[in-house]
């Protein structure tokens, strides 16, 4: 039965790809030509789509060594990874695009300053909560051997393994669709600040198509992403700026009233008598799942941590299980702290005009918020190709492929950059996206997924108790946060 579906998977596959062939050079395969060939060059039986992360944070050799994890049967040797390295590791996986759209989360529920206390509350829980969800993934490794997210629900729920493969599909193609928008954003807002450029040539969705077509189409279709391993520290660089940037342009007051680059219709007053008890609240909630969502790489970074691997003594296990629960918490506790800054600052700064794109608030004459954009674009165009691998790599994986011929992957990527590209031009709103990202998919594999994993484990009553109630609320986050920002707007 699992042979005739991934057989029919193939054949639909080759279909998509026979109708693209003719765009790219070589021969179209048939699609029971493609089937034979997934048959002959089988999948691996661990390749999962891990989730890549925004800016293209993390070296690139260890974000392509988590969709080849490290199954004894492959052979393939562990890399060790000290809980320091490891922390600060998984603190630049989680540093992102998320950081962007943060201000607008609070300025989507109030108007009013104090609104930043309880939104700091709100980031500190998202971080507490996701560490927790982020080390039972872990545990859950630990107890069954598995190294993979899809091999350790196949060892504990047993069942509806194409939950956890689709949600990874569509959260790459939601963080491939994130990156295009952010890059739109930017290149836009660095062209309008030159003289002489044509509007045309500097509307977002214009260059976000030219973009695709002509930088992001090549590098997508490299088969090793080994010479921009270069490039990955420039996501640090970038998220570390801007923190930087939107905190100095709050404190010397450059966009308030009387200031260097106000702007009346971008700046606007903080209201004392705005209520805060509101249920948009939400909005923020799910912009922070998607902000604080690396899930997908835990396996990996279990596996790695000192001492590495998953068959273990129980004592070793236990002490590598907390050591792991110290690098979560301070990963988590780094990344949070930089989301509350430039959250903080960015709200305060622009109040309820705040873009879903913080940057696009600042001033095309700001020679600081030019940089900031720059950072951002160069770190996120040369990150692309690693976070759309991710989302190629879960398309072969739900069709049963290994590998495709060169014709074929170069069609495949046409296809999928299409895709991402047109839901890019479609969406506007980076903070709007991203909170429906948040709880369409972030919610399940936050919330839910690592406690649905957990209580397969037989936990013991006062645990299985807090799996629970942690699973009821994320399924509360993601219905309640759907509809409250499907009315956002």
């Amino acid at each position: 039965m699992a042979a005739a579906g991934a057989g029919r998977r193939a054949a639909l596959l080759g279909a998509l790809l026979g109708a693209a062939a003719p765009w790219n050079r070589g021969p179209p395969r048939r699609p029971h030509q493609l089937a034979a060939f997934s048959a002959v060059v089988p999948r691996r039986p661990e390749q999962s789509c891990a989730r890549q992360g925004r800016f293209g944070r993390g070296p690139a050799r260890r974000e392509l060594r988590s969709r080849r994890a490290s199954a004894p049967a492959e052979g393939g040797e562990l890399v060790e990874t000290g809980p320091v390295p490891a922390s600060l590791n998984l603190a630049k996986n989680l540093v992102g695009s998320g950081i962007l759209s943060l201000p607008s989360g609070v300025a989507a529920f109030s108007s009013r300053a104090a609104a930043v206390g309880p939104s700091v509350v709100l980031v500190l829980l998202a971080a507490l909560l996701g560490a927790y969800g982020f080390w039972l993934i872990g545990k859950v490794c630990a107890e069954t051997g598995t190294s993979t997210f899809g091999s350790a629900w196949e060892k504990t729920v047993r069942r509806g393994a194409w939950v956890p493969q689709l949600v990874c599909v569509l959260e790459c193609l939601g963080g491939s669709v994130v990156y295009a928008m952010v890059l739109g954003d930017v290149f836009s807002g660095l062209l309008a600040g030159v003289g002489g450029v044509p509007a045309f040539l500097a509307a977002r969705s214009t260059l976000i198509v030219a973009i695709a077509a002509v930088v992001l189409y090549p590098l997508c279709c490299l088969r090793s992403f080994g010479s921009l391993a270069k490039f990955s520290a420039l996501g640090t660089m970038a998220t570390t700026y801007v923190l930087f940037f939107v905190g100095k342009r709050c404190l010397d007051g450059s966009y308030a009233l009387g200031g260097r680059f106000y702007n009346a219709a971008l700046s606007a007053p903080l209201l004392p008598l705005d209520s805060l008890a509101n249920v948009r609240m939400l909005i923020l909630v799910s912009i922070l799942s998607t902000a604080f969502l690396v899930h997908f790489n835990a396996p990996q970074m279990y596996t790695e941590l000192q001492p590495s691997g998953t068959d273990l003594p129980a004592p070793e296990r236990q002490r590598k299980l907390r050591r792991f629960g110290l690098v979560a918490a301070a990963g988590f506790g780094i990344a949070a702290l930089q989301y509350a800054g430039v959250m903080a600052f960015g709200f305060l700064t622009f109040g309820r005009h705040t873009e879903g794109n913080v940057l696009l608030n600042y001033a095309t004459s700001d020679p600081l918020a030019w940089a900031a954009r720059a950072a951002v674009g160069l770190s996120t165009l040369f990150g692309y190709p690693m976070q759309f691998a991710g989302l190629r790599a879960g398309i072969l994986e739900w069709a049963g492929v290994g590998s495709l011929p060169k014709a074929q992957h170069r069609a495949l990527t046409a296809l999928l950059l299409a895709a991402a590209v047109s839901v890019a031009c479609a969406f506007r709103d980076l903070g709007q996206f991203q909170a429906i990202e948040g709880a369409l998919l972030a919610a399940f594999l936050i919330y839910v997924a690592p406690p649905a994993m957990a209580l397969c484990l037989n936990p013991r009553p006062a645990e299985k108790a807090r799996l629970v109630s942690l699973s009821v609320l994320g399924v509360l986050l993601a219905v309640i946060g759907c509809v409250v920002t499907a009315r956002w707007g």
